[in-house]
């Protein structure tokens, strides 16, 4: 988990896709920066402690800081969102 010395926040672009995604329950695949991918939806996007989180449908909570790439489908168009350089 990341501390709170070390957190970055992410930019507000990056939040907005991700906002998007939530409020419109698009399917996503999400890679976080170590590899591992997730393809579900985003229930909500909380914060704790300063720290800033996603939580999938599936249960599984994912930092904001440790996420890599979205991928989603939005107007028609597939979205290739990088939150990190390429893994």
């Amino acid at each position: 988990m990341a501390t709170m010395s070390r957190y970055q926040p992410i930019s507000c672009d990056l939040y907005d896709w991700l906002e998007i995604a939530a409020c419109w329950q698009l399917p996503v695949t999400l890679t976080v920066r170590n590899g591992r991918q997730w393809v579900d939806r985003i229930r909500t996007l909380e914060a704790c402690e300063g720290v800033e989180y996603l939580l999938l449908h599936s249960g599984e909570r994912l930092s904001l800081a440790e996420l890599a790439i979205l991928r989603l489908s939005w107007q028609g168009e597939d979205k290739l969102i990088r939150f990190a350089p390429s893994i």
